[in-house]
Parts: C-alpha cells; structure tokens; sequence
C-alpha cells in the first residue's frame, strides 16, 4: 500500500475526513443563532419617564438580571440581549398600588383559601393585574392565613405576581370595621381579618404575633358611627383613643410603622398627633383649606398620605367624593407626602382602578406628571422600597411598563400598554382583543319599533328600527314618569355591533358623541356638565353600546360565550369607561309577557371585573331573536324581573 511520511495514502484520507468533519462542526456551532438570554433586554430610542418629575429623551435602556443595567442615549451591543424597539414609545417605572386588598370575600374556611390561592389568584395577577401595570402592592386587609402564604409563595417564585407588602389583621373594636363588615356574617373571615381589642393587654400579645408573622405594617381602624356596607347600614364601633396610641408607640418600639383607615377630620387630627406613620382614605367629612390649622400638622408630623379617591365613588354620601378630590390638591400643594392607593379588591376589579385614581388626581388639578409621581416614586418610598424601585434609573429593579402613547401628555394614554416587566422578566405583552363570528341580523319583516316596559312602571324604553335596514341606525328612547328621559341613535354593523353612538340626556348636561376607527372608540362631548375628550382601545372587538338589545345577533350565532364591551354611562365606577362584559348562553325556557308564551334563549350577562356582584339576565325569543324580559341576580339574592315586553309595531 502506498505511503507517505511512513504513513499509509488511507489513513492520510481519514485524517482528513475527519480534520473536515470537526471544522465544519465548528463553523456551524460559531453561526449558529445566538439564543437570546431570558431577563435580558434593550429597549431601544425610548422615550423615559423617570418617575421623579423627569423625562429622557431617545435613551436605550439595558436590562440584566432584574436590574436596570444601564441607561444612555449611546448605542448599548449586547449580541445576547433581545432588541426591543422603543422608538414612539413610552418606558416608566410600574404602577405601586398602596392600597389593595386581595381576598376571597365567599371564603369561609381554610380549605376555601386554599384553594382559592392556588386556584384563582395565579388567574387574576395574569389576567387583571400585570395587563394594567401593577408590579407592587401593599394589602390593606385580607385572611391572615391567606395572605402570608400568598406573600411567601410569591418570594420564594411559586406564583408570579407583584412584590407584595403585608399588614396581617386589622386592629378595630369589638363590632368595628371590618370585623363586622366583611367578617360580619363569616365567622371564618372575621377571626382571620381583624384583631378586635379592649385591653392594653390584648394590643401587646396582637402586635407580637404581627411581628412574628413578618408583616411589614400594622394597620388600625380608627373610625366610628354609620358604615354603608354593599348597600346595607351597619353602626360600627370606633377603637379607643388610649389603645390606638398604643398600637402606633409600641408599633414603633417593634419596629413596625402604623397606618389608619379614616374618614374624618378629627379622628385624623387625633392620629396626627399621636405620631401615626400613614393616614389611609383621609378627610372625607368636609373640605380643607390650604390654610387650615390641620394642613400645618399634618406636615409637621410627617404623616403620610394614601387618598384612594376612587374608592368614594362607592359611597353612599357622594360628597365624600368631592370631598376627597378637593384635600387631595389642597395637601399635594402643601407638599404632604402623598402615595397612590386604590382599595380595590382585586378579584373584583383588577389593575383597572389604578388608571381611574390616576385620572382623579388630574381631575383633582395635578399634572399627569405629578400623578404618575404620586404612583411610582412616592408610593415606592412610602413603603419603604424607594432605594430599589419606583425610578427608572441605572441600579433600579426593572419594574417597568412600555407604553404605545405617551402618559405625560394625557394620564388616559397609561391605558395604552404594550409590555410589563418585573424584575426584568416580561411578564405581559399586549394581548389582541378577541373578535367573533357574528352572523348578521335582520328584523321582523314590517317591525318599526319594540317598547318595554319597567316592572315598577315607572319607566319606558322604545326602540325605533325603521331606519335600521337604509341607515344602519336603531333608535333608543327612554322615557321616566312618561317624560324624555335620554336618547340615543345607534349606528351599527350587521352583527349589531356600534359604529357609531350619540346620546342625550338634557336633565343632566349629558352630550356625548363616539365613533369607531382603526381600533380606537373616540369619545367627545359632556357627562354630567363635564368634558370629555377620550381614546378607548378595541381592536376588532364587539362594541354592544345597545348591550341587551344586540344579543339577536349573538342567539343566532355558533359561539356559546362572548366578551364584549360598552362605554357607561351610569353613576359608577365604570362611567365613561370602556366595561368589559361576558355574555353566555343559559339555556332556554318558556316565559309568558301579556298572555302570549314565548320559547326563549336565556343569556347572561356579568361586568368581568364584578362577576361575583351582579349578573343581568335576558331572555330571548327564538322565533324572532327579539328580548322578551330582562332582570339581575345580585350577589346572595334570588333573580328579579326589571323589564317586559310591552308590544310591536
């Protein structure tokens, strides 16, 4: 066999066979993709809001394992990092809700918050919390046994939601709130959410157990008299004024700062002076002026301040509403430390309250700036984390929202998120509104107007169809005491879905005008004698403004359940907001209205963010599609009858 250097031809050819083999594995594995780490990010030419009243300009923004690396206007290589265009957008520290509370209100056992923990709550910071962008919160009151396991399982990376920051149980007196609030036909949930103390005795052994369960607060009831409680009148007892300067001295002995929930202004003056550390709700029972004797107090003390505005817009006395809006200014101005606190319950209403107190500190005369201060950097501070969050700064923890508009210009515009980061992961990326096939809908041939009629006859509803088939337009009247009431005209696709809507109601200033465009509803006109001037994001999804009165169109459909939305124009929290509701089919039943027997479709509505509260019900004719009777299920009571068929024309 030939040779070469003594060594044979062959064995010369494998060698560089496989001199090839490893260099072609070498070249694939040096071009192969690099896979992105996961944590790792530049957001690039962004547009930053520091959190501290300062913006940036074309910044790009490194982010690496949970911390804001580094910020500079110079280009950042990073072959690892994944890109992400910030050019038109928005970057700001996320939301610090100060006030929440995350509880099961139908738990009434262990095994109940059990499961509910594992069960819903992973739910919820998915789908109601990090969409809004709410990385950190502090829970005011939930079960004890709840919310220890919720915070420890949250730490140690079981659950993913926001940093959470604990009070435990609630000091109160005996029949105060919210032991016979929440807890008052629970036995369960009152012994888990409240500490009810008489005794210097009793506050000593409360904050010890506190102090052992790793709280980060106490928190103390420090309010008296006439409590409204889902609609129903409760007295509830005020705690001691002795015991609750005991609680905020050996608090502080502990090394536990003490907030209070309280409604007026002596109470408040009386916490003041007692060295309280956060005064939660604030001075509802009348307007201060800046040069009231309390406002100096207040700064002297150093109190801090957590208003949840948006809170008063469930009480029974909405003055305290008025109220709330006015102190806020008056303290903001006189420099009071303030944070953004909501008193949502998060199963019931999610992320979506943080927008809306946002929006009530601009209608209260701050500045989109300063509000987005009071939600970011103060909040962060008044919770004691202003030296790792709440800026958006090199060093910073990377909790933070990227925006497609820009917050500063309109506080509205925070509705508009495109991601979420905590701690560096991303932990919600804009999500797509959900359409449906919707078959078209026509009426009964010769049909120009339907008439309803409330079961207290006090009120009338007319639908005028007759343009529906040239215009696209559906008229709804309704009529109180045989009076014009409101009006609207619909115009809608051939699913029922709004394109456009106008409404009015004369009694109270109410003019309002929306249209449909490229995924936006853009609202104009007065509620209530005030502006408005919105941008509501759809996306391709149904906008039912008629709601009840759009359901033909779904009974004849394949789908089963359906999300829709409509702009409210109630006296709630969902005025002028775009309501999420889900819509499902029942079932069918036999209803008779007026002697005639109609085989229906029963359907369902519930307020997504209030499921567990109300749900409407509606039933359908299936013949024709057209509504028969309509009525509501309130939580623990039995179904109610509101509307009926009166007759066609």
């Amino acid at each position: 066999m030939p040779t070469f250097l003594g060594i044979p031809i062959i064995a010369w050819i494998q060698i560089a066979i496989g001199a090839a083999v490893v260099l072609f594995v070498l070249i694939k594995y040096h071009a192969r993709p690099k896979k992105k780490r996961n944590g790792e990010f530049i957001i690039r030419d962004v547009h930053v809001v520091v959190g501290d009243g300062t913006e940036q300009f074309h910044q790009n923004v490194y982010i690496q394992g949970g911390v804001i690396q580094e910020i500079t206007a110079a280009k950042i290589d990073k072959k690892s990092a994944r890109m992400i265009d910030g050019s038109g957008k928005t970057l700001m520290p996320g939301l610090i809700d100060s006030h929440v509370h995350i509880q099961g209100l139908e738990n009434r056992c262990d095994e109940d918050s059990d499961k509910f923990l594992h069960g819903t709550i992973p739910e919820i910071f998915k789908e109601k919390i990090f969409p809004f962008g709410i990385t950190t919160v502090k829970d005011l009151c939930a079960p004890r046994r709840f919310i220890y396991k919720l915070r420890d399982e949250l730490r140690k990376g079981k659950i993913v939601g926001p940093e959470l920051l604990v009070v435990g149980p609630n000091f109160t007196a005996p029949g105060g709130h919210p032991a016979s609030t929440l807890g008052g036909n629970n036995p369960w949930m009152r012994k888990e959410l409240a500490i009810e103390v008489t005794t210097p005795e009793q506050v000593h052994v409360g904050i010890a157990e506190l102090k052992e369960a790793g709280v980060d607060f106490l928190k103390l009831t420090y309010q008296g008299g006439d409590y409204f409680y889902f609609g129903e009148k409760l007295q509830i007892n005020k705690l001691d004024r002795e015991l609750m300067q005991r609680i905020i001295r050996e608090g502080k002995e502990r090394g536990l700062h003490t907030t209070a929930h309280v409604y007026y202004k002596e109470d408040v003056r009386e916490l003041l002076k007692s060295g309280i550390y956060g005064i939660e709700h604030g001075i509802l029972d009348e307007p201060i002026s800046p040069d009231d004797d309390i406002v100096k107090l207040w700064k002297e003390s150093g109190a801090r301040f957590v208003p949840t505005v948006n809170a008063m817009t469930y009480e029974k006395d909405q003055a305290r509403l008025a109220h709330s809006l006015h102190n806020l200014k008056v303290l903001h101005d006189a420099g009071i430390p303030i944070a953004m606190g909501t008193d949502t319950m998060f199963e019931a209403m999610g992320g979506d309250a943080a927008h809306k107190e946002l929006a009530y500190y601009v209608e209260a005369g701050l500045t989109p700036m300063q509000a987005i201060v009071l939600a970011t950097k103060n909040s962060a501070e008044h919770l004691g984390v202003g030296n790792r969050k709440g800026v958006v700064r090199s060093g910073m923890e990377a909790d933070m929202i990227l925006l497609d508009e820009n917050p500063v210009e309109d506080i509205a515009n925070i509705q508009f998120i495109d991601k979420v980061f905590l701690k560096g992961k991303l932990v919600y990326s804009q999500n797509v509104i959900q359409s449906y096939d919707i078959p078209a809908y026509e009426y009964t041939a010769g049909t120009s107007t339907l008439e309803y009629e409330k079961t207290d006859g006090k009120e009338e509803r007319r639908i005028i169809i007759s343009d529906y088939s040239d215009k696209s337009e559906i008229v709804q009247v309704v009529c109180r005491d045989r009076t014009e009431w409101s009006k609207e005209i619909h115009t809608v696709s051939s699913s029922l879905s709004n394109t456009k809507w106008r409404y009015s109601r004369p009694s109270d200033n109410t003019e309002l005008a929306a249209e449909k465009h490229e995924g936006f509803i853009h609202l104009r006109g007065t509620f209530k004698g005030k502006a408005q001037d919105k941008k509501l994001k759809i996306g391709d999804g149904l906008w039912y403004q008629m709601m009840d009165m759009a359901m033909p169109a779904f009974i004849s459909s394949a789908q089963d359940e359906i999300v829709f939305y409509s702009i409210g124009t109630g006296d709630n929290r969902g005025a002028m907001g775009l309501g999420e509701f889900a819509a499902k089919k029942e079932g069918e039943e036999t209803v008779s209205v007026n002697g005639i027997a109609y085989d229906c479709v029963k359907i369902s509505f519930v307020l997504t963010m209030f499921s567990w509260a109300w749900k409407g019900l509606y039933w359908y004719d299936k013949k024709t599609g057209q509504m028969v009777q309509s009525g509501e299920k309130g939580r623990g009571t039995p179904e109610k009858i509101m509307y009926r068929f009166k007759e066609i024309e």
